[in-house]
């Protein structure tokens, strides 16, 4: 029976131990995290470390993530590149096959061989960085104070470091969702899913291995081209039910990432998810991105701009700039929740200039008669700013504006397009906050993406939203290309706010150099088209219209805004906006210049 009862402990107890420490592991990766994210020690006490022997770092300032980031797969400091430290990196065995794209001007390289790190050799190279082949580590890379309790978490930490691909990725496929709510017209849903369909069978009819998306000798090693996989979630009811459809969705077909996304009401409940879940949500076409926009924490989502809550920050500045006479009373009107978003963003950004605005409030069904009776209390002198969606502009019909005010509208909230739409009576006396490119600018900017929709047959419906789907999927397309086979959620965010002004600004060159080349001979076909009285006729063909892009100017850009661009931690490429109104002849006529609040 002794026997039996020792024999029987002595095969347990090696399961209880390992039991044991596989319950501890937990604790310990998240030690290792605050190590790494937030420059605390497992003491509590901030980390501390020293750098090229002179300047002292401590707490955040500290904290590994500052360089290597949160996916742990590096950046760039000045020139110099900072080396990935994830597992697949840092703890690499011999013969894995490893490539990782730092720094854009440098191409894709081969990690460096080296034998996988270990305890006493990690903590060399963190103490007093000399790496695991006896070098000295670059200048950049601090000396930590840390002690063994620290090591075992911080390493514990990093060997999980993007370790794993993210949910959503296979070897063979990368999956997609996008989400519509349930307020968009079906117009705008009509356009929007035959963008993505069309776009969706493109990419996979050229990704195969060794073919053409394999567009690097990187991409051609390691074989990181996937198919993609896009479904539609369409989501139904009210707001406040949002957020557990999205759950369900997600539970039934986990996705890499929301590729675009469409809503003219909030978008809020979906970024939220986003964040919830660290799912990315990746330039829908949105006038209302977030509840939170300034909330540090948000990481996850990234948005052409601030929508309504930047255009009314812009109206703010250009009213009560120094430059122009401020107006006697400021007032506003909304009948929407996008409207009511513009009407407190309106609000706030006034009174940090010392003015009040006053908020004359309409139902959303408050119609023609609501509108005329607030109207009724504007006077000569006033500016008001209508925060009115595309079908409410509609209600302006049959009305009079009062004299000696001046009105302002909202180009996202009436979809742009509407501006021919606006009652004649109206034209001389309203003004627009317009958060795009100038339409005379923006020929040769968009000049692929007619050239794009000729090719498949797609009508030009909305040129905001086509446009902003057609960088949405292009620029998804080019960034997994840069991650090649380091397919994590956070490098993509990452890979994005590195890599977006760079594209945009390499992209248009390329198109730039692309017209000077053919231009000559796309000019000497359109001059010769209109000599023989066919152009008008040949106008539909996608050669045609191919040419023509090829004879216009320089491109400044790849999309419908004059500027892209985002940096660490930002989520808002767009910044600014111009003021411009409708002449006699329909033009858009700018009168300011692009204002950034």
């Amino acid at each position: 029976m002794m026997f039996t009862t020792v024999r029987f402990w002595t095969l347990l107890l090696p399961l209880l131990i390992a039991v044991a420490a596989t319950a501890a592991e937990p604790d310990l990766v998240e030690q290792g995290r605050r190590i790494y994210v937030e420059g605390v020690r497992v003491s509590g006490q901030p980390l501390q470390a020293t750098r090229d022997g002179t300047v002292s770092l401590s707490g955040p300032q500290a904290a590994c993530m500052g360089c290597h980031r949160a996916s742990g797969m590096g950046s760039v400091e000045g020139s110099q590149p900072v080396s990935p430290i994830g597992r697949r990196y840092l703890f690499a065995q011999e013969g894995d096959l490893v490539m990782a794209n730092m720094d854009g001007r440098r191409g894709k390289t081969l990690n460096q061989t080296h034998a996988p790190y270990g305890d006493e050799t990690l903590a060399l190279a963190l103490r007093q960085g000399i790496g695991i082949d006896g070098r000295t580590l670059s200048a950049v890379m601090p000396h930590f104070a840390l002690d063994a309790h620290d090591m075992s978490a911080l390493k514990a930490y990093l060997q999980q470091l993007s370790s794993d691909y993210s949910p959503g990725v296979s070897k063979q496929t990368i999956r997609f969702a996008t989400v519509i709510t349930p307020d968009v017209s079906d117009a705008r849903r009509a356009i929007f899913k035959a963008m993505l369909q069309s776009a969706l069978v493109a990419k996979n009819s050229s990704t195969a291995p060794r073919k053409r998306y394999m567009s690097s000798a990187a991409s051609f090693v390691t074989q990181t081209e996937r198919r993609w996989e896009l479904q539609v979630w369409e989501l139904t009811g009210a707001p406040q039910t949002w957020g557990a459809q999205l759950q369900q969705h997600y539970r039934d077909w986990p996705v890499f990432a929301l590729l675009s996304g469409l809503s003219d009401s909030t978008w809020a409940p979906v970024d939220a998810f986003c964040q919830a879940q660290q799912v990315p949500c990746w330039f829908p076409s949105v006038g209302v991105p977030s509840a939170g926009a300034a909330d540090a924490n948000a990481t996850y989502g990234l948005y052409f701009s601030r929508g309504v809550s930047l255009e009314a920050a812009v109206l703010a500045r250009e009213l009560l700039g120094t430059h122009n006479a401020a107006p006697k009373r400021l007032l506003q009107m909304q009948a929407s929740h996008a409207g009511g978003v513009a009407a407190q963003a309106f609000d706030q950004s006034a009174r940090t200039q010392g003015r009040n605005v006053q908020s004359l409030s309409l139902a959303a069904d408050a119609g023609p008669s609501g509108l005329r009776r607030a109207l009724q209390q504007v006077r000569a002198g006033d500016a008001v700013a209508l925060w009115l969606n595309a079908p409410q502009l509609e209600w302006l019909a049959g009305m009079t504006p009062p004299s000696g005010v001046k009105f302002y509208l909202s180009s996202s909230l009436t979809q742009a397009s509407t501006t021919q739409q606006l009652a004649p009576g109206w034209r001389s006396v309203v003004q627009w906050v317009y958060p795009y490119e100038l339409p005379h600018k923006r020929e040769a900017n968009l000049a692929y993406l007619h050239s794009w929709l000729k090719l498949r047959d797609l009508p030009l419906v909305d040129e905001v939203l086509q446009s902003e789907v057609f960088f949405a999927l292009n620029l998804m397309t080019d960034t997994l290309q840069d991650m090649l086979d380091n397919l994590y959620r956070d490098y993509l965010i990452e890979r994005a706010q590195d890599m977006v002004s760079k594209r945009e600004s390499g992209k248009a060159e390329q198109e730039s150099r692309d017209r000077h080349t053919l231009g000559r001979a796309g000019r000497t076909v359109v001059n010769a088209e209109l000599a023989h009285g066919s152009a008008i006729a040949d106008a539909s063909s996608a050669v045609a219209t191919q040419r023509r892009a090829f004879a216009l100017g320089d491109s400044t850009g790849t999309s419908i805004y004059p500027r892209l661009s985002l940096g660490p931690g930002q989520r808002f490429a767009s910044k600014g906006a111009y003021i411009v109104h409708v002449s006699a002849d329909g033009a858009l006529v700018a009168d300011s210049d692009w204002t950034v609040p």
